[in-house]
């Protein structure tokens, strides 16, 4: 059951109106959540009062209820923490009110939820109608309360006591013995730092990137406690904190072992993340997010008063002295704030490359030898941090005279780019003689691989080659994040998205649904179509298996590649062969149409 509305923009209007609208969303937000765990809280006390009930369901609901008022008082707490940052500084000597600005709220709202349940319950009894309008009064005053304290709060003229609760109950519990990480834990990314520098930002590209499981310290926490039916975790020693902290993590990963990477976010207090780290070791990695307070000031709305406010209260738990492993500067744009992220979710490792010799490869002579300068001309390079690949068909045996093209990967430092480029084109202009060979190079500054900031095509292939497809070059001081297959996959959506609308160009689009693009691009469709499956084919394999495992696509009716290659080059068959390729286009194009829609 849905709980009545709790209205509170006119009552608190007075401090409010004095919140920059971030922090006054977020105050609705808290708001909201506290109403809403007085409603549940409502519900869980009428449901033990029950005469039916036995011991052990009692138990259960005063384990809940328990649970349910530490919510309450977190959320009474949370909103006084955001009430703060709108109340002017004032001496000792303005008069003290007797309650904060939270437990006026959260009466207020315990008086809303007493008004509903008695006009319910008014229809049945007499003697409960007789009540109503009692009722009905008290919630009139306690609003009117609330208004009155925020007008004098606003002006000056009253100060709020410290609206912490300091609840006892539960705190004696124990564990026999000191949790050690679970063996599925994975890594742990724990963010920190003060308000507005970044943490939020951080935590969402992790997760949505990154694959990131995603976790706020307080919800960890207040878990961990509620299963253990403590009442009031913050009031705990920091040891003891990082045990409830570990334990919950454990539980996750036990729960989900696919998972490769956690962060938590809002680590504030120092004593118990300096505890957790010395529970978990190297499996938590502790980055505080620097950002200047002029920065911090623009990005809060330009609150100073609110900004001070935060800060005093992060401060206080010991937000700036966490024993951070990294310190992010994120004074920057997001590109650079996302490159360090993507560098701590998978630091950058040397990799040992298989390498094979130009002479080995399944290519012509003369292709083998311009393959072969080419190589040598990249290890002159004065730096040694540089990776050189053939990917697609000239690594894996399927390459074909007239029909395929020599693709190229480099990576390389940028101060080297033009070396490089100079190197690369001798190569391209070595496989225009040899019968009009074409060259696909695709040439990456390393900074770009170990930020992970790639192509999909480029993810894959750096995939294969950390898997053992073969490398011209790799210096022995190249460090390279190692990219998993999952990444790739993630990404894959994205990119059949680009090809799907490419091959609808070639088959519209006058003069450009030629043979060789078309049939390329249908084979490129069925390869990602499969990827995005986990399931990762190369080359003439993929329409096939395409046809095999795709539920309702069937057969596609492309000719055999000896006949398409034969059409264009030497145009044998020519019209026909077309006409079936552009048929396959437009039966896979509506098959994946079809799935879209469904």
């Amino acid at each position: 059951m849905t709980p009545p509305c709790l209205f509170l923009d006119e009552p608190l209007e007075p401090l409010t109106g004095r919140l920059p609208p971030k922090e006054r969303e977020r105050l609705r937000e808290v708001a909201a959540r506290l109403h809403h765990t007085n409603h549940l809280l409502w519900t869980a006390e009428d449901t033990v009062r029950g005469s039916t009930l036995d011991t052990s369901r009692v138990a259960d609901g005063k384990r809940t209820i328990d649970r349910l008022n530490m919510d309450r008082a977190r959320h009474t707490e949370r909103l006084d923490e955001v009430i703060a940052a709108a109340c002017p500084p004032c001496d000792g000597t303005v008069p003290l009110h007797t309650e904060s600005i939270g437990s006026v709220v959260d009466r207020l709202s315990v008086s809303v939820l007493r008004l509903h349940h008695t006009r319910l319950a008014a229809g049945d009894d007499p003697g409960v109608r007789a009540r109503l309008a009692g009722v009905e009064t008290q919630l009139q005053e306690v609003g009117e309360a609330l208004r009155l304290l925020a007008e004098d709060v606003s002006a000056g003229r009253r100060r709020l006591p410290q609206g912490a609760r300091f609840k006892l109950y539960g705190t004696t519990v124990r564990t026999r013995t000191r949790p050690v990480p679970s063996s599925h834990l994975p890594r742990v990314i724990a963010l920190g730092g003060l308000s507005e520098c970044g943490k939020t930002t951080s935590g969402i590209f992790l997760n949505r990137d990154e694959g990131a499981a995603r976790f706020k310290i307080g919800y960890l926490l207040t878990q961990a406690a509620a299963r253990q039916g403590l009442a009031a975790p913050y009031v705990l020693s920091p040891q003891r904190q990082a045990e409830l902290l570990l334990e919950e993590l454990n539980r996750f990963a036990d729960a989900h072992r696919d998972i490769r990477l956690i962060t938590i976010e809002s680590v504030h207090r120092a004593e118990s993340i300096a505890a957790l780290k010395e529970m978990m070791g190297e499996l938590l990695h502790v980055v505080y997010i620097d950002a200047s307070r002029p920065l911090r000031l623009a990005r809060s709305g330009g609150d100073e008063r609110a900004l001070e406010e935060k800060d005093r209260v992060k401060t206080g738990r010991g937000a700036d002295r966490i024993p951070a492993d990294a310190v992010l500067d994120n004074s920057g744009s997001v590109i650079r704030l996302h490159s360090r992220l993507r560098h701590l979710a998978g630091p950058a490792v040397g990799a040992r490359f298989k390498l094979l010799p130009p002479q080995e490869l399944a290519l012509p002579p003369a292709v083998r030898e311009a393959t072969s300068r080419l190589t040598d001309a990249l290890s002159a390079l004065p730096d040694d941090r540089c990776l050189a690949a053939l990917t697609g068909s000239a690594a894996h045996g399927g390459w074909r005279q007239g029909w395929s093209d020599i693709d190229l990967l480099v990576f390389s430092e940028e101060g080297h780019g033009e070396e490089v480029k100079r190197a690369v084109e001798v190569y391209r202009a070595a496989l225009l003689a040899q019968n009009g060979i074409h060259l696909g190079a695709t040439l990456l500054p390393l900074a770009e691989a170990q930020a992970r900031r790639l192509p999909n095509r480029v993810l894959a292939a750096l995939v294969m080659l950390q898997e053992g497809a073969p490398a011209l070059l790799a210096g022995p001081g190249l460090r390279l994040p190692v990219i998993s297959r999952a990444e790739v996959e993630r990404a894959t959506p994205a990119a059949l998205a680009d090809v799907v609308a490419t091959t609808r160009r070639l088959r519209h689009d006058p003069g450009r649904g030629r043979i060789r693009p078309l049939y390329k691009h249908v084979a490129l469709i069925c390869r990602l179509l499969l990827r995005e499956q986990a399931v990762w084919v190369d080359g003439g394999d993929a329409v096939t298996e395409a046809q095999r495992l795709l539920p309702d696509l069937g057969s596609l009716g492309l000719p055999p590649v000896d006949e398409v290659i034969a059409a264009h080059r030497e145009g044998v068959d020519r019209h026909r062969v077309l006409g079936a390729i552009e048929a396959a286009a437009d039966r896979l194009l509506a098959w994946h149409r079809r799935q879209c829609a469904a």
